[in-house]
């Protein structure tokens, strides 16, 4: 009998996605498969990591990152457990960073080929703020949140400022992005080198955009999978998908979000550490496609040994 893996699932952390990360290292605990793992489950308070902890992360052969948004997914804790030497799941440290950043993981999209949504770039101290090209209704985002945290849908001027100022209050800088209007896509993509496509899911929210609340509220989302696109419009999502992924060199897991305009694929961001709670979209794809959620994990861990 082989000595069993030990396995430290880390959640938490000094971010807005502190309650979410929690479910989602949970749920990643809870289905382990405690044949093949010795499970333990390390919790970062809000106010951020401490000596005890890193004591802890010393000990793992390898740490499950179940952590979301700042100090978690943008390459902090990856960088953290290189210095320790201690392995981890999902991307390194320069991927989780450009994942986070939407400007420059845009850049890298748009030299690749990709499509991406038209914006502009404001920062916090800016006097003079204009839309340029583009026309209302727009989206205004924080540069490098999560789960739509700050995001807004903006209708009018005086909309903008308000919209604005939510923003600031996460980031220094902001996007003001065309809105596109069209199919909602979410492209889940699992593996190393020779990353493969999952199914995709459409997401249809009942509110007037995929915010926070509707992304934790399966009532407030229909969320279909296969999604109802043609075959050949399917492959071209799930292409592109794996080419923002191997774009910013992710490896074990990530998700791509887009929208599907006029037939055409816009790439808006890859979520480097999707969300793994019991209505995250991650998960569904990986149903869909035959795999269950333990040997979803099995599969995220054996990858990081792979690395």
């Amino acid at each position: 009998m082989h000595n069993k893996i030990k396995v430290a699932v880390l959640m938490g952390g000094k971010s807005q996605e502190h309650e979410i990360s929690l479910i989602s290292g949970s749920e990643v605990a809870k289905n382990l498969d405690r044949k093949k793992y010795n499970v333990s489950g390390i919790t970062i308070p809000k106010e951020g990591i401490n000596h005890p902890i890193i004591a802890k992360l010393k000990k793992a052969d390898i740490v499950f990152i179940a952590l979301h948004g700042t100090n978690g997914e943008d390459g902090t804790i990856q960088g953290l457990l290189e210095s320790l030497g201690v392995r981890y799941t999902g991307s390194g440290v320069l991927a989780s960073a450009l994942g986070m950043d939407k400007i420059y993981s845009r850049e890298i999209f748009t030299q690749t080929g990709l499509n991406t949504p038209k914006y502009v770039l404001t920062k916090r101290n800016q006097k003079k703020r204009e839309l340029g090209r583009l026309k209302y209704p727009v989206f205004v985002k924080p540069l490098d949140q999560g789960s739509s945290i700050g995001t807004s849908k903006v209708y009018n001027s005086k909309e903008l400022q308000n919209a604005l100022s939510e923003a600031f209050k996460y980031s220094q800088t902001a996007i003001i992005e065309e809105f596109l209007e069209g199919i909602e896509i979410t492209g889940a993509v699992l593996g190393n080198y020779s990353p493969v496509a999952l199914p995709l899911v459409e997401i249809v929210p009942k509110k007037d955009f995929f915010d926070y609340e509707a992304k934790y509220d399966a009532n407030l989302t229909d969320e279909i999978v296969p999604a109802r696109v043609n075959k050949q419009l399917t492959k071209r999502v799930q292409d592109a998908a794996l080419t923002a992924y191997e774009s910013i060199n992710c490896r074990g897991f990530g998700r791509v979000d887009m929208i599907i305009k006029d037939d055409k694929v816009y790439v808006l961001e890859v979520n480097t550490i999707p969300g793994l709670t019991p209505v995250s979209l991650f998960p569904k794809a990986a149903k869909a496609a035959g795999i269950s959620y333990s040997r979803l994990l099995d599969m995220i861990i054996d990858l990081a040994f792979k690395s």
